[in-house]
């Protein structure tokens, strides 16, 4: 039998323990509130308020479950209740319940009967769960996101990986803009430092330039900003720089987590884009990463097709929801189940088309190598 209660964030606090996800450590989750706590609009969400569940099996604590009741308003005037996880509104990184010891099967069963009866809301929405998730013992989980990864670790080197995981095309495109480059009379040069109020100010001048592709400006919301400064003090980090006759051109930030090194923001100066600096920074990330013995490199949340290029894995994350019989949840149900539904759709056939290239290009390397193999075995028996 579990026994459920409410702590606040300054109680979490006191917790010490370790989640499986960056998103749901007490630093993130308590920087994320204190961030977002009064940013109100329809993603964010409005009228915010904690609901950090804490489970216990006697008198020992054996599950946090760290939530978010918000209000978001839908065609300008109806306004529905949303629980969800802490922090998933805004750059998330995987989400789960956090577990402190092995679960009971009855576990959430107990655990989403007492949250309907005992905090309001219309929709329960919990996303970026991975595919262990104990939710899926009591719902249904929709595809719902991707993160692209390297496990370096079954790899040598990196002139190994680059062998098996990039494309021919995808090498050829590397050496002919770096050729281009030479051609050009720029010096390309790698430089990995430390995130601070010097190298923020060369982020902030490349990332600006990404309003030209018509994407949003990072550094030019505060709240956002403040965020990722914190977790750039949260957690080890760095930025690695491509600069062209010592001007920065590219960067890209990372953080390492368990062994796992995650990038959270990268970005070119536009105006060199025809030198593909914004690929040479991503392989320069991925170079680095060997030399310090990194076990894994995630490029984070998100299906963008150039991330794909870098990586032969994925990792899942899905979502599940719920609702309750009122009739603002009823009334809106057909359409959120149809935005669940095409999410769903979307992510899933990215993915499968991802794995389906994947599949290709891993069949293409083994024939390739079996060809190598028979022709020096040919070599072999001739020089016999």
């Amino acid at each position: 039998m579990y026994g459920f209660s409410l702590i606040t964030i300054r109680d979490l606090e006191r917790i010490e323990y370790q989640g499986s996800f960056p998103g749901i450590q007490t630093n993130w989750i308590s920087n994320w509130y204190n961030t977002f706590s009064k940013v109100e609009d329809n993603i964010i969400g409005y009228s915010k308020k904690p609901y950090i569940i804490t489970v216990h099996e006697g008198t020992r604590l054996v599950a946090i479950v760290p939530l978010l009741k918000l209000t978001r308003t839908y065609f300008k005037f109806f306004k529905l209740d949303f629980l969800e996880f802490l922090g998933q509104q805004w750059s998330g990184l995987g989400y789960d319940i956090i577990k402190l010891k092995s679960l009971d099967d009855c576990f959430t069963k107990d655990l989403t009967k007492w949250i309907r009866n005992n905090i309001s809301y219309h929709f329960l929405f919990l996303k970026y769960l991975p595919k262990s998730t104990s939710f899926k013992q009591k719902y249904k989980l929709y595809r719902y996101a991707g993160a692209p990864y390297i496990k370096a670790s079954s790899f040598v080197d990196y002139e190994d990986f680059s062998k098996n995981v990039y494309s021919r095309k995808f090498r050829e495109e590397l050496r002919r803009t770096y050729r281009s480059i030479s051609k050009n009379e720029l010096e390309m040069t790698t430089e990995v430092e430390e995130i601070n109020e010097s190298s923020l100010k060369h982020i902030r001048a490349i990332a600006k330039s990404k309003v030209v592709d018509g994407k949003s400006f990072l550094y030019g919301n505060s709240s956002k900003e403040n965020f990722h400064l914190k977790v750039y003090e949260t957690f080890p980090s760095k930025v690695v720089f491509i600069r062209f006759n010592g001007k920065p051109v590219a960067y890209a930030t990372e953080i390492d987590f368990k062994g796992k090194r995650i990038g959270i923001d990268a970005s070119f100066n536009r105006k060199f884009r025809k030198y593909g600096i914004g690929i040479h920074c991503i392989d320069e990330v991925i170079r680095n990463s060997f030399k310090e013995g990194a076990e894994m490199v995630s490029f984070g949340l998100g299906l963008d097709s150039y991330k794909f290029r870098y990586c032969n894995k994925i990792e899942e994350f899905f979502m599940c929801f719920d609702f309750k019989f009122r009739l603002k949840s009823l009334l809106a149900l057909p359409y959120m189940y149809y935005r669940l539904k095409k999410t769903d759709k979307m992510v899933g056939e990215i993915m499968d088309k991802a794995f389906a290239n994947r599949k290709k290009r891993r069949n293409h390397h083994k024939r390739k190598a079996n060809e190598t193999k028979i022709k020096l075995e040919n070599i072999a028996i001739n020089d016999l």
